[in-house]
């Protein structure tokens, strides 16, 4: 498919009337026009967009253009050829009201500030420099869309400072009004025509008041409620209970905005009511239903090595460990369990879920160690299944050691204090580290063979994890660095990871 041909405008025809067409070689069809149509700066309607004599794109405008402006429209991927259904990537052009075509532009990338990688399809506004208001109950200046790695082109541009954002437009109306919008901004105004690119990190604010956005039953009966800010404590009163003693045990995420409260009791559970309360008094009136089943077993699952302590993850709160139900093999031969410093004892800091088992250094042999059935118990009176775990050099054989050396590449100095995560495929955050300068190294060892990836946060308020930025206030998120690359961490192996991190 051919490029459109170049079309003069003239000014009379911009007021309800055809006032463009974009003739092909071959017939075409449109999709998701509404969707994808770009008027930078945007109208007050949308015009009207149509397919004529099949070969011809036509707009009608529904709105009049205002005087001595450059206008940019930009259909997307809006129009595709009928045989194949081809699109006409990048389809744009130009046109002025006035004698002069606008032609500055404003470059950079929009980042999620949380997990540092791209933000595709967001808003990226421009609103003048003494439109102080605009952004949240206005129409911007200019406006364009994010590309799939975040980049964004501000094109067109007339000569002057911008105030320039970013937002996760949820309500399609050009600005920021609701709660659950993602926004972000530039420190300072922007010159059209500036050639430095700009990033822009997005953050969710904090909402004005404390609230539950999700709550649910999981399989192994905690109850999970994320909120919208982060709590320093919360409480369950029951509305329907009549009688017996039920506590609630909090479980929570570093941020705290994430909590699993886990019921000392799930006899006659479902369908009860309870409110959730915090300093201020109730937040929310919430039911507990759990959607399935809960699971017979409990699930204990190896979790890391860091030293001679071994550690493991019960799914559930575990109430007792049976020591007599621990084996101790050397190949095929039982052995006696003081060759151990310790056997399995609780660690309450996670709410009695993580268990530690202290190695002997000297414990150089092929080890293995057996939980049997029964061996843990939980508090709702499930029992492990069997687990065994190799120990001594047979446990060398299964984690690598990972060294990471930390320093900035920049001409600013970045501050600490630092928090370092090894985060695995799934998310989930292995090995930790806080510290308080650059250049730094870290040694994880005793990590269990896998793909992973380096997090790295830089903690400005030193609450030890990640704080959201503030628009009203324009405080901007804690910055945040992913190392590029995945680690791929190999049985047996010494992997040492450089990381000079840049201050973009």
């Amino acid at each position: 498919m051919d490029k459109p041909k170049k079309v003069t405008f003239q000014p009379e025809h911009y007021i309800n009337r055809e006032i463009s067409w974009l003739k092909f070689n071959e017939r075409v069809k449109l999709e998701r026009v509404r969707d994808r149509l770009l008027i930078s700066p945007p109208l007050d309607k949308s015009p009207d967009v149509t397919v004529s004599g099949g070969q011809e794109v036509v707009i009608a405008l529904r709105a009049p253009l205002a005087d001595s402006t450059t206008y940019t429209f930009n259909l997307g991927e809006a129009v595709t050829d009928i045989t194949e259904g081809n699109a006409a990537a990048d389809l744009t052009y130009v046109i002025s009201t006035g004698d002069v075509l606008d032609s500055l532009a404003i470059t950079g990338t929009v980042i999620d500030a949380f997990s540092d990688g791209p933000e595709p399809d967001v808003l990226v506004v421009l609103h003048s420099d003494t439109d102080s208001a605009g952004f949240s109950n206005g129409r911007p200046a200019y406006f364009t869309r994010s590309d799939k790695q975040g980049g964004f082109h501000l094109r067109n541009l007339r000569e002057g400072r911008y105030r320039l954002h970013a937002l996760k437009d949820q309500n399609t109306n050009f600005r920021n009004d609701l709660p659950n919008e993602r926004v972000a901004f530039a420190d300072a105004l922007v010159a059209a025509g500036d050639t430095v690119p700009r990033v822009l990190r997005m953050f969710l604010p904090l909402a004005a008041t404390q609230q539950v956005k999700e709550a649910a039953v999981m399989p192994d009966r905690a109850w999970r409620l994320v909120l919208a800010r982060p709590a320093d404590s919360l409480g369950l009163n029951s509305i329907d209970r009549e009688g017996g003693t039920l506590s609630w045990v909090p479980e929570w995420n570093p941020s705290r905005d994430t909590v699993l409260f886990w019921p000392s009791d799930t006899t006659l559970l479902a369908d009860q009511r309870f409110e959730l309360t915090d300093t201020t008094g109730v937040i929310d009136t919430l039911t507990y239903r759990p959607a399935r089943k809960m699971p017979f077993n409990t699930d204990v699952k190896y979790a890391g090595t860091e030293g001679d302590r071994i550690s493991f993850i019960a799914s559930r709160p575990v109430r007792s460990i049976e020591q007599q139900k621990l084996r101790l093999r050397m190949d095929s031969t039982t052995v006696t369990t003081n060759q151990l410093k310790k056997l399995l004892e609780l660690d309450t800091s996670l709410v009695k879920r993580r268990l530690v088992l202290t190695k002997d250094p000297a414990l150089d042999q092929k080890v293995v160690l057996e939980l049997l059935p029964g061996a843990v118990r939980d508090i709702y009176g499930g029992e492990n299944d069997t687990l065994r775990l190799s120990l001594g050099s047979a446990m060398a054989a299964q984690t690598g050691d990972l060294k990471v050396d930390l320093s900035a590449d920049s001409l600013r100095a970045i501050n600490g204090p630092f928090v370092l995560q090894l985060v695995n495929a799934q998310g989930g955050v292995l090995r930790t580290e806080v510290f308080q300068a650059l250049p730094h190294k870290v040694d994880f060892a005793g990590t269990p063979a896998g793909v992973y990836t380096l997090k790295l946060t830089v903690d400005s308020d030193g609450d030890g994890r990640w704080s959201t930025g503030s628009l009203t206030e324009r405080r901007q998120p804690e910055r945040v660095f992913r190392q590029k690359d995945q680690v791929n961490v190999r049985a047996g192996w010494e992997v040492v990871v450089d990381w000079s991190l840049a201050d973009h």
